[in-house]
């Protein structure tokens, strides 16, 4: 399983369904993954928070316990093909989730997310958490 963005930071928030779903996937998973981009944007989002140190220790804490998915010459390839699908469907979704299903597909791995414009991308594994 494949965290997105948006269970990562209400887990780091402390979100209490974000808590509990992580906690649930720990019970019947070997071991979470993220990719290198929801890496970013966390570290991204401690570098300009007000509690630059304190957020910082803690994005880099949560990504350390989880398994980092790269961005392969694979998962870019796959990642056009997803760009070119969603633009021809004129469903454009932000690049940045673009690279993070290109990635889970890549790797066949299901991503958790609350994001519903990952539906529009075909083939694609989804849990909504």
């Amino acid at each position: 399983m494949t965290l997105d963005t948006d269970i990562l930071v209400s887990l780091l928030k402390g979100t209490p369904d974000a808590v509990e779903r992580v906690r649930n996937l720990l019970e019947t998973e070997e071991q979470l993954s993220t990719t290198m981009i929801s890496a970013y944007e966390l570290v991204k989002g401690a570098y300009i928070s007000s509690r630059r140190d304190e957020n910082l220790a803690k994005v880099t804490e949560s990504i350390a316990s989880l398994r980092l998915l790269e961005l392969s010459i694979g998962a870019v390839e796959e990642s056009a093909r997803i760009y070119n699908e969603v633009k021809e469907k004129g469903k454009m979704i932000g690049e940045f989730d673009i690279l993070i299903a290109g990635i889970t597909k890549f790797n066949d791995e299901t991503l958790v997310t609350r994001d519903d414009h990952f539906k529009t991308i075909r083939g694609i594994k989804l849990i909504k958490w």
